[in-house]
């Protein structure tokens, strides 16, 4: 009997052992083809093998944040979420803070989205991407109060009138300057609040930044006629 049961023993470690291999093998398959469909730019085909991966190694943190990271870029972002959601449990990164909080930001979320900013202004406190995102989720949380800080900050960098961020406009695009953004949201929170003087002043100085910047341009021809 007990050299049957040890029999047994060395069969079931050489099947344990066997699968171990084999999935090793699968994996590595899998990160082949991402690597491939990537420099293919087929995305589709890239984050079918990263699935992959995660279902035959569900902690594996390396596919994890790569698929999230896709996810967001290709515009999934409750995909993204979920997946961000699992790879921050398995290893904490800022690349994985980034996509929580980008992806709460773009389903809505602005509240789940500035505590993920914050966190990452502690580590990084002039980032200009930082500072924009936050003030422009504490707009659409309609903390004016919170906002103007970040835009005050993004303002006075020394790199805002250099520095470029992607602005969207009526189905078109611009590379804007951070520090005409930033006068352009502070003319826009002046105007809410019935500050008309002042949101033209902020207006006028996002436009003598980058005078082509459209969406300033528009929102100074819409107050103007209100000056009295």
């Amino acid at each position: 009997m007990r050299k049957v049961l040890s029999y047994s023993l060395v069969l079931i470690c050489v099947a344990i052992f066997t699968s171990c291999d084999s999935t090793k093998q699968q994996v590595e398959l899998e990160w082949k083809v991402y690597q491939s469909s990537s420099e293919h730019n087929d995305r589709t085909t890239a984050i079918t093998s990263l699935n992959r991966i995660i279902a035959l190694e569900k902690y594996n943190a390396d596919a994890l944040d790569t698929l999230s990271i896709l996810y967001l870029n290709v515009g999934m972002n409750d995909a993204a979420f979920k997946i961000a959601t699992r790879a921050i449990n398995v290893r904490e990164s800022k690349e994985i803070t980034i996509v929580l909080a980008k992806a709460n930001k773009n389903l809505g979320k602005f509240e789940q989205a500035i505590i993920h900013f914050n966190k990452l202004l502690e580590g990084s406190p002039d980032d200009l991407e930082l500072l924009y995102e936050s003030a422009f989720c504490n707009i659409n949380m309609n903390k004016a109060n919170d906002a103007v800080p970040f835009i005050e900050k993004i303002i006075q960098h020394p790199e805002s009138g250099s520095q470029v961020m992607q602005e969207f406009y009526q189905n078109s695009q611009q590379f804007v300057p951070y520090k005409s953004v930033a006068l352009n949201m502070l003319g826009y929170l002046q105007a809410q609040a019935g500050q008309n003087e002042a949101a033209v002043q902020s207006y006028q100085a996002a436009l003598k930044v980058f005078p082509k910047y459209y969406l300033a341009q528009n929102n100074l021809r819409v107050l103007i006629p209100q000056k009295k």
